[in-house]
């Protein structure tokens, strides 16, 4: 299927900070235009801000990719003001944020050829100060492993996820929090969705993010925290279409530092007295399956696996109960590391099976290092291999059937090393450190699990 020749446009945005409602207005020249919905929790006393109009602006230009990807048109057409950060954001989300569909699609890359801003410029904000304390931190919550361990070392926080499920509360309620729940409706999903239409991935921890500052803003939070790993830097494979040969294509693009150093540039030229950092880049993934197992009622409850969400309501009175399905990247990658800490009869009670020892799932595991990984949110090779290698060395595990099958082929990658992007894409961007504070909680918490 081809691009299509209508230009979208990315036209206003409108709110209501006491009644929470966002509005979100695009289109394409010819037709459709969309308006998509967000509802933040009502809140009486709330004011309608300068900081908290300038986040949902930017929530308006991150959001419109859901929209755009339909017919994918190589001019995009903002109408609204925009600061320089903010159109070094747009270019690159509609770019690197979009690889994998452009991919999937066998679409050219970059996918956007024209950016007009016709809502001219946006001037440059003073810099907000930087906040030295804990303080008040706001955590996007997906129900899986990594933002469980950042919500467990944050009792100050209050966890945030956009169209809850039960599994979201469970995790939630174990680890002691109140969970905030935000709904996002796209606007005509059958319009979007229709055969004639270009379907595929869209970079959502972008609008998480948005979502996340928006609400931030308006309830007066300090910070908002990420659990994005190191690992979400790494390209998922080299595209060797010949539209796109030798382009680095990253599933994890919006999760990984160079989205997260643009995002955070975005804010701070709007004014937005918010940090937004990912706590959790700096540590190594052993360490964060360290945190994590240490949460043994959690890993009851949590999910780290996309098709238990896929088509969920929040609320709604036939939703079914998320669990792992125990054959999808996410699941054996996540497996994969928790038997490093932990032993087969616990990991059975957790994924209701044996991983490791289901002949099915060889070729899943061994994707894990391959050269072209899956196209999901997994670890680096390297953590995938070592991984593999640390639990052939254990008597509980180096008996199963995938273990001793798979050694070579993980012992082979390892003697390539860290897995380099073969493109010329990186920008060269680094996102600010956490603050001081994150930064020694987070040494404290990852040392005692080392003792």
């Amino acid at each position: 299927m081809k691009q299509g020749s209508s230009p979208f446009h990315i036209r206003s945005a409108t709110s209501n900070a006491q009644t929470g409602l966002i509005e979100l207005h695009y289109g394409f020249s010819e037709g459709p235009w969309f308006t998509e919905r967000i509802q933040l929790p009502p809140a009486d006393a709330a004011q309608q801000s300068a900081a908290f109009d300038a986040a949902v602006n930017l929530l308006l230009l991150v959001a419109g990719t859901s929209y755009y990807k339909s017919q994918a048109p190589q001019t995009v057409i903002v109408e609204v003001a925009t600061s320089e950060e903010e159109r070094a954001l747009v270019t690159e989300l509609f770019d690197h944020g979009l690889r994998e569909f452009a991919y999937v699609n066998q679409l050219p890359i970059p996918l956007v050829t024209t950016f007009q801003w016709a809502g001219g410029p946006r001037a440059r904000k003073e810099e907000p100060p930087t906040e030295s304390t804990i303080g008040h931190p706001l955590v996007p919550f997906g129900g899986g492993k990594d933002s469980t361990v950042v919500l467990s070392l944050l009792p100050e926080a209050r966890p945030v996820t956009i169209n809850g499920t039960s599994t979201h509360r469970a995790v939630a309620e174990v680890l002691g929090h109140e969970l905030i729940s935000v709904a996002r409706r796209v606007d005509q999903l059958d319009e979007l969705t229709r055969p004639d239409r270009l379907n595929g991935h869209i970079p959502i921890t972008a609008i998480v993010s948005a979502i996340s500052v928006a609400l931030a803003a308006r309830d007066n939070f300090t910070s908002v925290v990420l659990a994005n790993e190191e690992a979400a830097n790494e390209p998922t494979l080299i595209s060797q279409h010949s539209n796109s040969a030798g382009r680095a294509v990253n599933h994890q693009w919006s999760k990984g530092a160079t989205f997260e150093a643009l995002f955070d540039r975005a804010i701070t030229a709007a004014g937005i007295d918010i940090r937004y950092f990912s706590w959790l880049r700096t540590v190594e993934e052993p360490d964060i399956i360290s945190l994590l197992s240490g949460q043994d009622a959690a890993l009851d409850v949590l999910v780290s696996c996309n098709r238990a969400f896929a088509g969920r309501t929040a609320g709604a009175d036939d939703e079914a109960p998320q669990r792992w399905c125990g054959e999808c990247p996410k699941c054996v990658f996540t497996y994969l590391m928790l038997a490093t800490e932990l032993k087969p009869k616990r990991l059975r009670q957790v994924f209701g099976a044996n991983l490791l020892d289901t002949d099915e799932l060889e070729q899943e595991f061994a994707r894990l290092w391959a050269p072209d990984k899956p196209l999901e949110c997994v670890g680096e090779r390297v953590d995938a291999a070592n991984a593999l290698l640390t639990v052939s060395s254990d008597p509980a595990w180096d008996d199963h059937l995938l273990v001793k099958r798979l050694r070579p082929s993980a012992e082979a990658a390892l003697q390539l090393g860290k897995w380099a992007e073969l493109g010329s894409d990186d920008l060269g961007l680094t996102p600010r450190p956490a603050p001081p504070a994150f930064q020694r909680r987070l040494l404290d918490a990852t040392q005692r699990t080392t003792r």
